[in-house]
């Protein structure tokens, strides 16, 4: 008999969720820690330096068209157009109006 510590039980009951939730949640879990990541300042919202860090995070974890916008160096681009109200960041709204 196998002897599982609670700690071990979570952890698997972790995993089994985790790989349970379909692609597109994951994507979305994967991409909320991104965006949480490149927020540097923590305030909500990506300054350009932040948006571009996001942009590569999502590249690296093959998430949209992060890769083709980072391979491209198109990130002032992507900036300019997720930035809907011109005001120099890009908020959580303006990413989801975009997707």
């Amino acid at each position: 008999m196998i002897r599982t510590t609670p700690l071990i039980q979570a952890a698997l009951m972790g995993a089994s969720l985790t790989l349970s939730l379909p692609a597109a949640a994951q994507d979305a879990e994967l991409g909320a820690e991104n965006y949480r990541q490149a927020d540097a300042n923590g305030d909500g919202v990506l300054v350009y330096a932040e948006f571009a860090a996001f942009i590569d995070l999502n590249a690296a974890d093959g998430l949209g068209n992060s890769a083709r916008v980072s391979s491209r160096g198109m990130h002032a681009r992507a900036f300019e157009r997720v930035d809907a109200n011109g005001d120099g960041v890009v908020s959580p709204p303006e990413l989801q109006a975009v997707q």
